[in-house]
């Protein structure tokens, strides 16, 4: 499936077969709103799930998919990404963009090339991107000011003010 990575299961939830999962944006309402998930777990092929019930919990989402009954279904989900089509997901505001839409945009600082990014990285306080530079080597860039000066997705651009928020 092409779509977009929303979240991942993090463990059973009790005995009847719950999940418990992370959301990569905890003010997502997305599974609360669908009937159905693409389940993916590493190395394995995904499925379209259809949701039982939804309910969040705290800072997560619970999830009861059909067919999944009792703990030992649920604990096997363990590590499963939880993705959506584009357009099952909210409208984009101008300006705003998914951070996966990143991955592929070319880096920029004062107008020169720098790199590419490869990779976004979700943080409990704050995103980043994996860009690799024109050198070859990877590097870690937090998005948020005052190092981000710019995100254009549909022209493939990032840039950034300076490489001070660069860790190597």
């Amino acid at each position: 499936m092409d779509g977009i990575e929303i979240g991942r299961i993090a463990r059973a939830h009790g005995v009847r077969g719950w999940v418990k999962a992370h959301v990569h944006w905890e003010g997502s309402d997305a599974l609360l709103e669908v009937g159905a998930v693409w389940v993916e777990l590493p190395g394995q092929p995904g499925a379209w799930r259809d949701i039982e019930e939804a309910r969040r919990a705290d800072r997560t989402v619970l999830l009861k998919l059909v067919g999944v009954n009792d703990r030992d279904a649920a604990e096997a989900l363990r590590g499963a990404g939880l993705a959506l089509e584009r357009e099952q997901l909210p409208a984009l505001e101008e300006g705003e963009y998914y951070l996966c839409d990143l991955v592929g945009v070319k880096v920029q600082i004062a107008g020169e090339l720098y790199g590419e990014v490869v990779e976004v990285r979700t943080h409990p306080t704050l995103d980043s991107v994996v860009i690799r530079t024109l050198a070859g080597e990877f590097v870690e860039q937090p998005l948020a000011e005052p190092w981000l000066v710019k995100v254009d997705t549909k022209a493939g651009e990032l840039e950034l003010a300076n490489l001070d928020g660069v860790i190597a």
